[in-house]
Formats: C-alpha cells, structure tokens, sequence
C-alpha cells in the first residue's frame, strides 16, 4: 500500500491493533516459525474470513490511549454502556497499582449529553477514578500517575456526582453545556464541520462575553484551560445591522476529535451492525459513532445478544458495522447489572415501543401545591399543540391533563426523542409509555430549535427581578448542568415557569370546599431572590427574542414583557395577603399590575376543575364573507350513541341555515383532528353528512389541524374589514405609537400563527412599521398564503 493510500484513520486504527498485538505477546511467550517452512506450504495467500467484531471488554478498553477524548452514549438513567464503562476503570485501577508510567489510559476528556449514571456509583460514575493511596487527602502510591480524567464537557451531572464531585473540587476541567448544543457539537465533527453555530445560550451563563456568562465553565480549571477560549465563542454573521438595530450574533460550539466513541445497542451481528428494538431512547449513537470514525477514532460498542451475520433486517439497523469496531457482549446473567434498560427497570416493551399497554387513567394527583401549580399553568392547554415538560413539578401537568380530559388533544415530548404518549417521570424520565415515535437527540433538538414547540412547562429553583431563572447550579459545592433546559427555553414562544414561592418547610392548608389556601408556614429558602446564583434563562433574551413567559407559583402568578424591566405580578390565590405572604417573601418589589387578578378559585377546589377545551360548538363553525368559505373544527369531538349523531347533524344545520340560505351552498373544510365516531356509528354519521353536504355543501376538504389552519389562513378575510386600529394598540404594548421588528413579529405570530424570517421581517420595517402603513405590512404578510 503506497503512503498515499494509508488514510490517517487507517494508521491510527492500525497502530491501536497493533498495541493489543504486542500486548498479547508480552503476556504469552513467542512463538518462532522457519520461512521456508511457509514456502513449502504456500502460506503467502492472504487469509480470507468473515469480519467477526466480538471482542471482550478488556480487550476493548485497551484501544483506548492516554489523552484520548471519549464520548459515550445514554440519557440520565436510559441506555449506559456499563460493562464497556467498568472495564475501562478497571483497567485505570490495574495500570495504577502495577505502577506503569508510560502510556497507559489517563489524562482522558470525557464528552457527554445527558450524563449516563445512577446517582451513586455506575454509569459515568466508573470513570470518576483519582490517584490516591486511599483518600482523596493522601501521597498518591504512584507518584507518576495521573487522574483518569482530565476533563469533563456535559449537559447533565445530576446523575453522576462523583464526576460532579471532582468538578466542584477543582480536580478536573469541567464545563457545562445546552444539551442540544453538545449533540450537535458531536454531529458537526462527524461533518468537518467547525462547530454548532446557534442562538441558544446568548444571555445565559453559556454566553462568553464578560459580565454576561462564563462560556460554561464550571470551575476555575477550566477558566485557566486553554481549551477555554476556543470551546463556546460569540460570533456575528451578516453584512450589518437586523431590523432592531443589533447585529446578529451567534454562539458557536467547537467541535472537538473524538478517538474512542463508547455506546450501547441491542443487538448485533458479528460485523458490528447494531440495532436498538430494547433501548428506551436513541441517544446519538449513530453520530457519535460517525464522529469517532470521521476523526480516526475508534467506536466500541456494548450490546446483549448477538445474531449471525446478515440476520438484522437493514431497515433495523441503526448504526451501520463499517462505523463499529469492537463489540462486547454482555452476558444474560449480567443484564440486571451492565445492561438493565435502566437503573430502575430491566425492561419495559411499553417504554421501548415494543407493545402498547392498555389505555389507563393517570393517577390523579391529592390536592397540594404541586397540584395546584399543574393546575394553573395547564389553563395555556390548548388543542393540537406539541408540548415539553421538565422533570419535576411540571410532570403533575400531564396528571392533570388527564384527569381533565385533554391528554388526547395534545401531543407530549421528551428531549431525547419521544413524541407523544405519556412520559416516563422522576428517575426514569426520558421515554415514554405508549408514544407515537422515537427519534435521535439531535433530531429532537434540531425540531426544538426550530420553533417546533409550541409551548413548555419547565421547573425553576430561583428567579431575579429580571426574570432570570436558575435551574443549573445552585452553590458552588454541586454541579448540575442545564441539560436541555437552555434549548427549550431559548426556542419555545411560550414558556411557563414553575415553582412553589418558598422551600425548606413551605406549610399550606387548602379548603377545598371554598376554593382558597392560608399559608401557614413559609419555607426557609426564597426563590425570587435580588441574583440568580446562575443565569439558565434570561428574562432581557426572552424579551428580545418576542417570547411570552409566566412564572406560576401556588399563590401568585407573574409575567415578564418589555413594559417593564422587573416581572409584574397579575394574578394571586384566593386567601392570600399580598404584602404578607407575597411582598415579604420576596428579596426585591415586583410591579403590581393595575389589573391583578385573583387566581380561578377552581384551582383549590377538590372536584375536576372542568375546564372547557373546545368551547361550543356554534364558536366551531367561521364563516368567511368574502370567499364564502366556511371552516367547522370538529377537533377532540367523539360520538358515541345514536343521540349525539344526530345532535351533531341537526346542530351544524341550524347553524349553516342563516349562511347557506342567503348566497347558496358554500365551499366547506373540516378538521377532523382527534375526530371519533364509535363503531357501528358509521352509517348514521354518513346519512347526516350526506344530508349536510346536499344541503349546504358546494365543495368539502377534510384536514387534520396544522393543515386545517393554514387553509383557514389562505381563505381569511380582508384585513379592511378588522378594526386595524384596535389590534395595532394591542400590539402597541408601550403605547409608543411604532412597532418594532420584535413587537410585529410577534403580534403577527401571535394572532395569526405566521412565523416570519429575519430578511422577511426586514423588509417589511424598512421603513418603520406605524398606524399608517399597518394594514399594508398585514395585507402583504397575508398575501404569502394565497
């Protein structure tokens, strides 16, 4: 083979065989053979076998060399590669003891998402090995070792303490990162690429410019390391200034070489072709694998069977064996211990989609503050939106939801991949139990980032006047990290943040007979506090980028928009005092809205709050005059006896008569989203479409809602015919007689659900956007849809 030929993947690959060769000769004697005895043979043939990948951990692991980074697949407590993991610290453990200075695996950067650990000892936890004689205060045995790690990069620590714990003590760089930058970190290195260039993290702790952020350092190893100035930097791209008269700036996250990718799959072949059908969750094995190949790394790979050769169907192949170089095999007695499908289930079909368990109710909440909370914020409920809930108090929005008869009407999503279904809650957060699709992280986060939620509900441990939330770190002893939360915050338009008003010894007594609350005791610890110990979301960001956001506590709900620069509280809970148990409990004086609200008594009462949904079904049907087109929502409607067919035919007729008689039959869309007739319904339900249609129908489309609603765009009336006047000062928030870029974009998204480009927005305020020119910007913005 000519040097030119020899890639650099190759050699290194080759040189790392060629170690666990000389490795094997060192620990067997050598064995001689004379030439000529292959001469007589003709053993110069190259030997031809099938590729056979299954290795043993052991042997694995000794691919891996000094100040290699690492990067290893799993989400909180889905999908680690334990055996692959242990093995790797044994081997630390072994090279310590017998003293050996040269080589060996030390000084290794550990790169992760969702921070693969069971709270205690397994996971990434294996990897947290230091070089002492005994405690970590006494003369290391070997004087010329070095920690194992030498530094961490993740989006999560919650899960692995003793990573966390060598973070915290300055021990090891460390640094915490948005999640979804971090997936996509490692997708641009399988690319080439220079790195994930974003939005998300302007204006938080992730930031690099000073007296903003720290560029995720989370120590002041880290701070010093000369990785530092390279691994988060601020950038502008364009030619001048946006619409708001700022330039465009962007945060950019380096991608980084990736010598060793570790991660875990099902099942394999003995080429190393992997599938998933047990995995709760996909991880980003397959880009973390590309990304260790496309760096001249290696990918090792834990599963727990094994099938022949060519047995795996292709299209349940999930990562290719040409991206594979080592398998290991877990044995069937060890899968409770190395490949459980998580730290608190060996194995759940419902989890990994393999069946779907029969339709239950979720268990109701008892009525406390976290009910409570759940209960006000799921007021922003609506049909046909897709949705993310945190881990901790926003999961009660998902038991109520159910216990009001909405669940259906909404979709559910987790960050690592999970659209739909109900979603797993505390320790074995992550998947979901009978969801309609799993995709990769980074797929997630390319949706999220996007603008594909439509709202979030997301847990808060302290907020500033500014409307700055902390959920990251709140001391320097422990680290945390934002996982996705940096992500969801920063691309969602409307964000609810939750909380109870105080911790450490918070005692409330409910009537539920009344509909109010008394605090009794109030807890130890304030959550709206002068400063944020770290800023994970940024109140001034969220203004900037239009969004809406709420902070919904069991008392008192608060907003943050740009007619102030301090939240405004709007709403409080029947029973409460709002100097005493409001005011007081606060280290800084909110604005107090002219129009404050008392909080639905509803909300403190015992029985179902029975919240209507849809509203009736006369606010169903929209008539548009000049198009003489007439849209009926029939979303989350379910007939199921005689009666109610009939009810629905005879209502829709009385409704359509006034329209129909004047100018004759209309063209009709139907959005049967969520629609259900109940078996043996059919035919009746088609005699009384049949007799609608006859009627009142000159054409009919049947959409579903996304479709639905951009078909009632495209036919929605003139703009004329609105009051331009009224809806120009509701935008107007500040009575300032302009719109800025921000203020129509946002109005514009808000009233009609169009989202507009930034060059799209430009040209439309070049000129200022004022009473006058209104209803022109509108009219254009509306003649994209015709």
């Amino acid at each position: 083979m000519s040097g030119a030929a020899m890639t650099s993947s190759t050699t290194n690959t080759l040189l790392k065989v060629l170690l666990i060769s000389k490795q094997q000769q060192q620990r067997s004697p050598r064995r001689f053979f004379s030439l000529s005895s292959f001469f007589k043979r003709g053993e110069f043939r190259i030997p031809s076998h099938n590729s056979n990948k299954v290795c043993t951990p052991d042997d694995a692991v000794s691919l891996i060399s000094a100040n290699d980074t690492i990067c290893v697949s799993g989400f909180v407590g889905q999908g680690s590669p334990d055996l692959i993991l242990k093995a790797l610290a044994d081997r630390y453990e072994r090279e310590f003891k017998e003293g050996i200075k040269v080589g060996g695996v030390k000084d290794l950067t550990i790169l992760f998402g969702g921070g693969p650990g069971d709270w205690d000892s397994r996971g990434l936890n294996y990897l947290a090995k230091i070089p002492t004689g005994g405690t970590n205060n006494e003369q290391p045995a070997n004087a010329a070792a070095k920690s194992m790690i030498k530094r961490s990069i993740g989006g999560h620590y919650g899960q692995v303490p003793l990573l966390g714990n060598l973070a915290t003590s300055n021990q090891i760089e460390a640094w915490t990162l948005p999640m979804g930058s971090i997936s996509r970190m490692i997708r641009a290195q399988a690319t080439h690429s220079p790195g994930h260039i974003t939005t998300v993290g302007l204006g938080t702790y992730v930031d690099p410019t000073p007296g903003i952020g720290v560029g995720g350092a989370a120590n002041d190893m880290a701070l010093a390391s000369p990785l530092h100035q390279e691994l988060v930097t601020k950038i502008s791209i364009g030619f001048g200034p946006s619409a708001d008269g700022m330039k465009d700036h962007y945060l950019m996250y380096k991608a980084l070489p990736i010598q060793v990718a570790i991660i875990r799959a099902t099942t394999a072949d003995s080429s190393g072709n992997l599938s998933f059908e047990h995995e709760s969750v996909l991880c980003d094995q397959r880009i973390i694998a590309a990304a260790a190949k496309n760096s001249g790394g290696v990918v090792l790979a834990q599963v727990k069977r094994i099938c022949a050769t060519g047995s795996l169907p292709s299209r349940s192949v999930g990562v290719p064996g040409a991206m594979v170089d080592c398998v290991c095999v877990v044995d069937e007695s060890e899968h409770d211990i190395y490949h459980p499908m998580s730290y608190t289930k060996r194995n759940d079909p419902v989890l990994y989609g393999e069946i779907r368990s029969p339709a239950e109710d979720v268990p109701q909440m008892p009525l406390n503050e976290r009910k409570i909370i759940a209960r006000r914020a799921s007021f922003g409920l609506k049909p046909g939106k897709v949705i993310n809930l945190g881990i901790g108090l926003p999961e009660g929005i998902a038991s109520v939801a159910g216990e009001e008869g909405q669940l259906q009407y909404i979709t559910l999503t987790t960050e690592p991949g999970v659209f739909g279904g109900l979603p797993a809650s505390g320790h074995e957060f992550g998947p979901a139990s009978n969801a309609d699709a799993i995709v990769e992280m980074n797929e997630m986060f390319d949706f999220y980032d996007g603008g594909g939620l439509d709202m979030c509900f997301l847990g808060a441990a302290q907020i500033s006047p500014q409307g700055d939330v902390n959920v990251s770190r709140m001391s320097a002893e422990k680290l945390v990290g934002p996982g996705g939360f940096i992500d969801i915050s920063q691309s969602t338009r409307n964000i609810s943040f939750l909380c109870t008003f105080t911790a450490k010894g918070l005692d409330i007594d409910f009537d539920g007979e009344e509909g109010k609350i008394t605090i009794v005791n109030d807890g130890k610890i304030k959550k709206f506090v002068n400063q944020v110990y770290e800023k994970t979301f940024s109140g001034e960001e969220a203004v900037r980028r239009g969004q809406k956001v709420y902070y919904v506590t069991e008392r008192a709900v608060f907003r943050r928009t740009a007619s102030h620069n301090v939240i405004e509280l709007i709403e409080i809970a029947p029973g409460v005092d709002l100097q005493k148990d409001i005011l007081d409990q606060m280290e800084f004086e909110p604005v107090v809205s002219p129009k404050l609200k008392q909080m639905d008594k509803r909300i403190f009462r015992h029985d179902r709050m029975e919240i209507e949904l849809f509203g009736s079904l006369k606010d169903r049907v929209t008539y548009h005059e000049e198009d003489h087109v007439i849209f009926i929502d029939l979303t989350g409607i379910s007939l199921a006896s005689q009666d109610e067919v009939r009810w629905l035919g005879e209502s829709l007729d009385l409704i359509l008569q006034p329209i129909t008689k004047e100018r004759g039959p209309a063209d009709v869309i139907v959005n049967y989203d969520g629609f259900d007739c109940k078996s043996g319904l059919e035919q009746a339900y088609a005699d009384e479409v049949e007799a609608l249609r006859s009627r009142h129908y000159k054409s009919v489309k049947r959409y579903s809602f996304n479709a639905f609603r951009r078909a009632k765009l495209k036919n929605m009336a003139r703009v004329e015919a609105w009051d331009a006047k009224s809806l120009f000062r509701e935008w107007d928030e500040d009575n300032s007689g302009t719109l800025s870029p921000l203020k129509l974009r946002t109005g514009i998204r808000e009233t009609f659900g169009i989202r507009l480009k930034q060059v799209e927005l430009d040209a439309l305020c070049k000129d200022g956007v004022t009473l006058q020119n209104f209803t022109d910007i509108l009219l254009e913005v509306m003649s994209k849809f015709e």
